[in-house]
């Protein structure tokens, strides 16, 4: 579980391209509004869609350089596993899901490509999220890499699979037996 919603941007090179942008960053309300008028469905402040768009608006350098983008619960599962997935839950703080697929609402994906052709962007918005699974789907297992990251002594083993990255509500409420 992580601070679901915000901004984690990765090069190719794994490499952070800012510093975590927080839910609690509030500088995302010009593209927060536009969104909302894009895609007829209101997008938060704290989304990492609308964070993506604002460094877009702002003309921020590190943009052309994104390989994906995900939530802090997604980044550590992808230095843990070496997957980039999110649960359905996470990725809901991402962008818009489509529950009918349980993924991304594809129309909304190409309304955002489509607002981007003009900029010429060298990746397009779905290849650069993570996958959505649902509880019970397999999001990887630890690598050798990420269990020296958890133990340096190298007591613990690689192999043990990891659930999909969960917010903090969702993951509270199992936790404390409320579902």
């Amino acid at each position: 579980s992580g601070m679901m919603h915000g901004y984690v941007a990765v090069d190719k090179d794994a490499n952070l391209l800012v510093p975590f942008r927080t839910w609690r960053n509030t500088i995302t309300g010009q593209a927060a509004e536009k969104l909302t008028e894009l895609f007829q469905f209101n997008i938060p402040q704290r989304w990492s869609i609308a964070h993506l768009y604002q460094a877009i608006l702002n003309g921020e350098p590190h943009i052309r350089e994104i390989n994906h983008l995900t939530t802090l619960a997604g980044y550590v599962h992808w230095k843990l596993t070496g997957e980039q997935v999110l649960g359905i839950g996470e990725a809901s703080g991402m962008f818009p899901i489509d529950s009918t697929i349980n993924d991304y609402d594809a129309g909304r994906i190409s309304q955002f490509d489509e607002l981007l052709a003009a900029q010429n962007m060298p990746w397009r918005l779905r290849d650069i999220l993570p996958r959505v699974l649902v509880a019970g789907e397999a999001a990887g297992a630890l690598t050798a890499e990420g269990a020296k990251l958890l133990d340096p002594s190298g007591e613990l083993q690689a192999g043990i699979p990891l659930c999909p990255p969960e917010g903090d509500a969702g993951t509270g409420m199992v936790a404390t037996n409320s579902v």
